[in-house]
């Protein structure tokens, strides 16, 4: 089942009332914008821990970063969506730019091109504690606070998650949420800052 969603930080993508892009992947997704805009999900999404920096350009080194840095990299697959519906409970978590979930996965708004994709992320890393006394306050770094998140998501919600055809929960917390809690609790030991990048 083809995913329906839209996801901001990335829009950078787009450079004309339409554009298609296909990629390695078998699915394609299509940004359409008019008074509206809509997108069918075929878009990875990978994190990356690069060194201490509050801006994008304090990384001179980038490209030799993502390159040396393939251990600290969290691949959300096309998951990414799916978690932003959950930690916010909303069927649309993307309103809000400003909320911690959609910052812990997506970003703030970054432009830039690297051989391994497109940037439409980053976080400074003064910004990782922020992320990560979320993660703490709502517990979701232990699959029963993933699981009360989860099993307290509004009728509504649930739906939605059914009809994007989401992953059980516990295959969302082992695959997806326990590597993201690791990438963002060693970011914090080790001052990152991190890095957003589709593919």
């Amino acid at each position: 089942m083809l995913r329906q969603l839209v996801i901001f930080p990335f829009l950078f993508l787009v450079t004309h009332k339409s554009c298609v892009f296909n990629n390695s992947k078998p699915d394609n997704f299509t940004f359409s914008i008019d008074n509206h805009l809509q997108k069918t999900m075929g878009i990875s999404i990978n994190l990356y821990r690069l060194s201490k920096a509050e801006n994008l350009d304090d990384i001179k080194d980038l490209e030799n970063q993502i390159a040396n840095t393939p251990d600290t990299k969290v691949d959300l697959y096309k998951i990414t969506s799916d978690l932003a519906v959950i930690f916010l409970n909303s069927t649309d978590p993307y309103s809000n730019p400003n909320t911690i979930p959609y910052k812990m996965l997506f970003g703030k708004h970054a432009e830039k091109s690297v051989s391994v994709g497109e940037v439409g992320g980053f976080l400074a890393s003064s910004e990782i504690p922020e992320i990560t006394k979320w993660i703490k306050t709502n517990r979701i770094e232990t699959f029963d606070g993933f699981s009360k998140i989860y099993d307290n998501l509004s009728a509504e919600v649930k739906k939605e998650l059914e009809e994007m055809g989401s992953e059980e929960k516990a295959s969302l917390f082992n695959g997806y949420v326990r590597p993201l809690v690791v990438l963002y609790f060693t970011a914090l030991e080790n001052q990152n800052s991190v890095l957003f990048i589709g593919q």
